[in-house]
């Protein structure tokens, strides 16, 4: 789990360049802002598999 969500951090951290040209409407921001909104949703699946995961671990956990 700690490997997925560094994976998805990494993942985010590179976006942030893509938000810049978006945000100032610099040279490439057109093709920027898919990009960013397509990482943006493969980041919240990511987030949403790695949710359920931490579930599972923590009911697995109680049956103990």
């Amino acid at each position: 789990m700690r490997e997925q969500l560094e994976n998805t951090i990494r993942d985010l951290k590179e976006v942030l360049e893509d938000l810049d040209k978006v945000e100032a409407g610099a040279y490439g921001y057109k093709s920027a802002a898919p990009r960013a909104r397509k990482a943006l949703m493969e980041a919240s699946k990511h987030l949403r598999d790695i949710r359920s995961d931490i579930q599972e671990v923590k009911k697995s956990h109680e049956e103990k």
